[in-house]
């Protein structure tokens, strides 16, 4: 098992020091959130190198309610300039030797569909049907990232990713469970891993308050029983937020929380997954 963590969840510490933060603590890997015009991606991608960590997968960059991100939008060109959008960021993947990356089939943060959600799910295959060859040319999956109700009108759990990959029916689109998300939308947590198998590409964790691992109440040894189950053997992403009404911030102040739940949470992770 791989220990990893997202590097979109230190705001505006520059990525640099995440690397080298990471690298320090234990992690093996990290999830690079693939801002376009963010960075200078051969100096990123030789300090990843240089400090030992594995650039294995990217956070599609697509922030809340953006629009022009938004892959099941209900106007044509709106959907366009959202695949054209992740087509970039598949290219800064390829360029880092990105195996994978996590997106979600509508905007994040919107809840509710524009017409239905039969009518949005449509939108939203065709826009992955369209991204698959593109990042199969890469040798890149794509991870569809099943969000609780309040962040997102599609794919909410398991059983939606399972059928919705279906409907995608492309050998590169695959699928992650997050136990944040989890603990909101699925009856326990072993089942779900069960049920989308070899469809898991990756795991993100967080506990139930969305902090570090040990600060809410999720119980991991029954997240390690689902994943034992399954003989997964991949990475494991630490992705939680800071305390407080507005945790999507960047420039929140109390970023002290992301150091110490990087540390906690490293050490819970090898105790459960290890």
């Amino acid at each position: 098992m791989k220990f990893s963590i997202c590097s979109w969840t230190f705001g505006n510490i520059p990525l640099e020091e995440v690397i080298q933060f990471s690298s320090k603590i234990g992690y093996d890997e990290i999830e690079v959130g693939a801002a376009v015009d963010g960075h200078d991606w051969s100096h990123i991608k030789q300090l990843a190198k240089n400090n030992g960590i594995t650039i294995r997968g990217i956070n599609a960059d697509a922030s809340f309610l953006r629009p022009e991100t938004d892959l099941a939008n209900d106007t044509e060109e709106v959907r366009q300039q959202a695949i054209d959008h992740f087509k970039k960021q598949l290219d800064i993947g390829a360029f880092l030797e990105a195996e994978y990356i996590v997106l979600a089939p509508a905007a994040p943060g919107r809840s509710i569909p524009f017409h239905s959600e039969h009518q949005d799910r449509l939108w939203a295959i065709d826009s992955i049907k369209q991204l698959a060859p593109y990042a199969k040319k890469y040798g890149i999956t794509i991870v569809v990232e099943p969000l609780n109700r309040y962040e997102s009108c599609l794919v909410n759990n398991a059983e939606d990713t399972k059928k919705f990959l279906k409907d995608v029916n492309e050998s590169n689109v695959k699928s992650m469970l997050d136990t944040f998300h989890m603990n909101i939308e699925e009856k326990n947590f072993e089942e779900p891993f069960v049920e989308l198998k070899d469809l898991l590409e990756t795991v993100h964790v967080a506990d139930s308050n969305r902090q570090g691992l040990g600060y809410g109440h999720i119980p991991f040894d029954e997240v390690a029983k689902g994943l034992k189950k399954i003989d997964y053997n991949k990475t494991m992403t630490l992705e939680s937020l800071v305390p407080g009404r507005n945790p999507f911030d960047a420039s929140r102040t109390n970023m002290d929380f992301i150091y110490q739940y990087a540390e906690d949470s490293l050490k819970l992770m090898h105790k459960y997954f290890s």
